[in-house]
């Protein structure tokens, strides 16, 4: 963690406030399995941790127009600029910027280019094999804890997130299936 001393005096006192351990916070919180278990779940009310779906009123989820997310980005961008248009000649984002995508130049992103549309390029030298590192620090039962703490977020229809498996056979639907399962274990 790059702001130790921030996390040990800030986070790791209101991890005891909430019923934490203090020592433990101090001694295990670089490890990723105690931050996730803990933190997520004893410090709701830092917005970074909490589940999104818990963050707006369900009765408003039915008017909230767009949700974009990374996996989809390119053809969630190119309908997000569709939708804005300019007040001085009524063309769109997309007509203005997208269709080309911005110039190779860095330092002028405002510049159109003339390469590929709008976040359509592949571009490997940004690419980070993602899915390896997370299994450097996710483990099934990790990946299980996180599926059943977000899971209205990942099944929220407004949001259209792809599930992502590290571990195959690690199946999980919802909260209520899985609930379902384990009292039929039980018996």
């Amino acid at each position: 963690l790059a702001h130790k001393s921030i996390f040990r005096n800030s986070e790791c006192p209101t991890y005891k406030k909430r019923g934490g351990s203090l020592d433990d916070c101090l001694k295990f919180y670089t490890d990723f399995g105690f931050f996730l278990r803990n933190f997520t779940t004893y410090t709701q009310e830092n917005v970074h941790w909490r589940p999104i779906y818990s963050r707006i009123d369900e009765k408003w989820w039915p008017y909230i127009n767009y949700v974009g997310n990374m996996e989809h980005l390119s053809e969630d961008a190119r309908h997000f600029l569709h939708s804005i248009r300019s007040t001085k000649n009524d063309v769109s984002a997309w007509d203005h910027m997208g269709k080309k995508g911005w110039s190779d130049n860095e330092k002028s992103c405002d510049v159109s280019g003339e390469g590929s549309t709008f976040l359509e390029k592949k571009d490997t030298h940004h690419k980070t094999n993602a899915e390896d590192k997370m299994r450097m620090y996710y483990t099934p039962e990790l990946e299980r804890f996180i599926e059943l703490t977000y899971w209205k977020d990942y099944y929220n229809p407004y949001f259209h997130f792809t599930p992502l498996k590290l571990f195959p056979g690690n199946d999980f639907k919802n909260k209520s299936e899985s609930d379902d399962k384990d009292e039929s274990d039980s018996r």
